[in-house]
């Protein structure tokens, strides 16, 4: 006989947190892996970027599973709905009401900048622990890949798709506040810090996500900002920080 396993927060509550877990389970299969990598990286071979080419393949066969291709081949069509990579919506999706697609890109464009302003108020990081030069420009080109195509992916991609087929109206900020609360990772004060920037970007993400029907903008402009940021930002602009002296 089968264990009905209810959920604490009461059986209506069960499906929104079978769609958040999955974009968490998402974002930690990819971010996990890398971080592992990276860290090996560090270690074995620093002389070679060979995390970034091994985390290049992953990415593409993680995505490539996520939307559809591979086995069970039951759940492909599911799969491939739930990434929102390709094809597009349907047109009503697209239609979606609100800021237009121009307009969401210079609101995100304006918080990369104003988070580069943040980032200059820090000190530079120590970069000792990056002991190679080819390994500081793989981590430098490859962390904000990942970040980009996984983060687009899980949250809206999987976790936002999924959401919005139980409750629309609210699907974008649930997944923000989930997006939010899943970079304490990088500290509570970072969280305190850029957390309503963070929300903000999120939800225009995720407008952007409806707008266009697909997530592939959102990768795009998510990789440009987290380069944009961590160049001019962390780094303060100094790009021979990425050379080992």
């Amino acid at each position: 006989m089968a264990l009905a396993i209810r959920s604490p927060l009461g059986t209506a509550a069960t499906p929104y947190v079978g769609a958040i877990a999955r974009g968490v389970l998402i974002a930690f299969a990819g971010a996990g892996a890398w971080t592992v990598l990276a860290r090996l990286n560090a270690t074995i071979r620093p002389d070679l970027p060979w995390a970034a080419g091994a985390m290049a393949l992953y990415l593409l066969a993680l995505v490539l599973w996520l939307s559809g291709v591979g086995p069970p081949k039951a759940s492909a069509t599911t799969r491939r709905e739930l990434l929102r990579m390709w094809p597009p919506q349907r047109d009503a999706e697209r239609r979606a009401e609100g800021l237009s697609t121009a307009a969401i890109v210079l609101l995100l464009a304006a918080l990369t900048v104003a988070w580069i302003g943040i980032g200059r108020l820090t000190p530079v990081p120590d970069l000792s622990e990056y002991p190679t030069t080819i390994y500081r420009w793989s981590m430098f080109l490859m962390s904000p890949v990942v970040a980009g195509v996984i983060e687009e992916a899980a949250f809206r991609g999987y976790m936002q798709r999924g959401l919005e087929r139980l409750d629309p109206r609210n699907a974008v900020w649930i997944t923000s506040v989930v997006f939010v609360v899943s970079h304490i990772t990088h500290g509570l004060d970072a969280v305190i810090l850029l957390g309503p920037g963070i929300f903000a970007a999120s939800m225009l993400y995720g407008h952007l996500a409806l707008r266009t029907g697909t997530i592939v903008p959102g990768m795009f402009i998510h990789v440009i900002g987290d380069l944009t940021y961590t160049y001019f930002g962390v780094l303060h602009g100094n790009g021979r920080l990425l050379f080992v002296q």
